[in-house]
């Protein structure tokens, strides 16, 4: 395994690594600053791990070093920004050893209330530390703790609850954060991580979704999967070894510093100048045989031609796919054009999160696709014509959609291969010189614009790839998380602006692309995100003895609600699954299959005006139904 160096501290501009110390005072001042927040500026040069595809990061790690007040620490950061708080489900696993010494902690949520840099004394989280035994590499929690109480962690340790940064505005549901002493023991543990040299971590997290319906079990390294506790008091799970743990380095050594991926260095463009604008850089064009934007086919009259052969010479019906990868310092020329981007689609929604020729299906001419350092990005153009005409990949694909469009339109059935004609892009990094490290080698793009005061798109959830766990299905449960969409915007505020983002002049040729990380652009615009999770067939033993289901992350959808003019508040609605609690939904899909849901967002321009239809339909085939028709009404201006 790589081992990894963790930066230094170093602070950043307007923001001196001295105001690092977010342990002092205790408690910190009322209101707290940005000193005080779990997104001080200062963890944007750390070292982190992140957990979701798709859209916003459900969970993200990270690791510091550096000197505060004459002393050498390690610091670390688990913001968790997904979860329902719920006090039985929502903990932190870490075990970190020294070489000789391992030590193993858990943290637990102790409160749902909004708190900055909380302490164990004034209720907002428990602990417990072990001692752990290795024997053959196997790591033991040594029973009892060696503290639940009065430990060195309580100096450093803090978790904030449901809070906002009050600069970049980037909110966490809980975050935990650690300063822990290198060069002497971390009491009351013989723990003693080097000032310089290596270490190794290992940390498990569980967030919950409302209703206790479940949890989602992430955990850092992800391999072997099968290795996890299944019981919210365990903290060292059965079988785990050293070697499955992180390598570590905090300096003096060799360390992995690789390429990566993230969601702005990806989309489409333009092909030539003179083609029509396209709304944001994730717009596939394909020549469906009517105008753009594609409908659904109510009047009989307007039917797709589902044996359409499509114009792939006109370059409006092209696409230039682009993927910018981030290299790390000293890579040669001859090092970065050895990196190969592979693009795949799949229906817009939720899939599998491990790609499968079932799943995915790659671009034609971008299965291999080179880095040009002329260019600084791995680009081709699809659809081409291929002997004269198109491929048998884009027809089938456009008839596919058109069918799709009928079906829908007409309110019938819907045909095995008919698919969305909204995409999600999935890009895969290799590279020919095994001298490249990649630290994120994939990145999926399924965030787009909903440019309407009543915005409506079906999304497919897939559980296609996954193994049968029991049953003829499987239970997907989709978790809304919104930002900046109150029911009723504060009087003063009329929303917060609606940027352009195509991120710029959408230059032919140019990089165009959205404005800085999903979750920063989430932070400032309204925004709406499903979080999908598919039951993995486990449980989880909460402390009453109570079993619940283990579910694991899918990919996630959503989008960037823009709207112009009055807003007296947002509604939204998922139709087609059934709804257990506000913003959380269950879908019971058949195995290596896939169901179809409608999400629904509505910008109210006042409070007169009325609201969408209530989402509380059961789900399956009823709720596909009504969903449909739904949609027909709509559309016939019926509803």
């Amino acid at each position: 395994m790589p081992t990894y160096c963790i930066p230094p501290l170093t602070g950043v501009p307007g923001f001196p690594a001295s105001d690092f110390d977010w342990w002092t005072p205790t408690p910190p001042p009322s209101p707290p600053g940005l000193r005080y927040s779990a997104e001080n500026p200062n963890w944007l040069g750390s070292f982190s791990i992140s957990e979701g595809d798709g859209a916003t990061k459900q969970l993200e790690f990270r690791a510091l070093r550096g000197t505060l007040g004459g002393k050498d620490y390690l610091f670390l950061s688990w913001a968790i920004r997904v979860s329902a708080l719920n006090t039985g489900i929502d903990r932190l696993n870490l075990i970190l050893g020294d070489g000789t010494n391992y030590v193993a902690l858990q943290v637990r949520l102790a409160s749902a209330s909004s708190t900055a840099a909380g302490t164990q004394d004034n209720g907002i989280f428990t602990y417990r530390m072990h001692n752990c035994s290795v024997a053959a590499g196997a790591i033991s929690a040594v029973n009892p703790a060696i503290a639940t109480d009065a430990a060195n962690l309580e100096a450093t340790g803090r978790l904030w609850v449901d809070w906002t940064n009050p600069e970049r505005q980037l909110q966490v549901k809980w975050a935990f954060q650690v300063a822990i002493p290198l060069g002497l023991a971390w009491g009351p543990s013989p723990l003693n991580l080097p000032t310089s040299g290596a270490l190794k971590l290992w940390y498990e997290v569980t967030a919950s979704v409302p209703m206790g319906a479940g949890t989602v079990l992430y955990q850092v390294p992800t391999t072997p999967a099968a290795i996890h506790t299944s019981g919210i008091l365990e903290i060292v799970p059965a079988g785990l070894l050293t070697t499955h743990m992180l390598d570590l380095s905090t300096g003096g050594g060799a360390c992995t510093d690789g390429v990566r991926m993230d969601w702005g260095g990806v989309g489409v463009r333009n092909v030539a100048a003179g083609d029509p604008a396209r709304p944001d850089t994730t717009t596939i064009r394909l020549d469906l045989g009517q105008d753009y934007p594609p409908n659904l086919a109510v009047n009989p009259a307007t039917l797709y031609n589902e044996s359409q052969t499509p114009n792939v010479a006109a370059s409006k019906f092209q696409n230039q796919f682009f993927a910018t990868p981030t290299f790390p310092a000293g890579l040669t020329t001859a090092q970065k054009e050895a990196v190969r981007a592979r693009f795949s689609l799949g229906n817009w929604g939720s899939q599998v999160s491990i790609p499968t020729a079932s799943s995915w299906r790659p671009v034609p001419g971008g299965e291999d696709v080179a880095y040009q350092s002329g260019a600084g990005e791995s680009r081709f153009i699809w659809p081409l014509p291929a002997g004269g005409g198109a491929d048998a990949f884009t027809t089938t694909l456009v008839r596919n959609i058109n069918k799709f469009l009928n079906a829908v339109g007409q309110g019938n059935p819907l045909p095995a291969s008919a698919q969305n004609p909204h995409q999600c892009m999935l890009v895969e990094l290799r590279s020919t010189d095994p001298t490249v490290i990649f630290t994120s080698n994939s990145v999926y793009a399924n965030m787009n614009v909903a440019r309407a005061s009543v915005f409506r798109r079906f999304a497919e959830i897939s559980v296609v790839g996954l193994a049968p766990v029991g049953g003829p299905l499987r239970d997907v449960y989709l978790y809304v998380q919104k930002f900046n969409m109150p029911t009723v915007v504060v009087p003063g505020d009329g929303g917060r602006p609606n940027p352009d983002l195509r991120g710029g002049p959408g230059a032919v040729g140019g990089g165009a692309r959205p404005p800085g990380t999903i979750d920063e652009v989430a932070a400032k615009v309204p925004t709406y995100v499903v979080h999908c999770y598919h039951d993995t067939g486990e449980t989880m033993t909460l402390e009453n003895g109570t079993k619940i289901p283990i579910l694991h992350p899918q990919t996630s959808f959503g989008y960037f609600a823009l709207h112009s003019g009055a807003l007296h508040g947002w509604e939204t609605r998922i139709y087609g699954a059934e709804k257990l609690a506000a913003d959380l939904y269950r879908i019971r899909v058949p195995h290596h299959g896939s169901v179809y849901v409608e999400t629904a967002i509505q910008a109210r321009e006042s409070a007169n005006e009325a609201s969408l239809p209530p989402d509380t339909n059961p789900g399956g085939c009823l709720g596909w139904l009504v969903a449909l028709i739904r949609a027909i009404k709509r559309l016939l201006g019926l509803s």
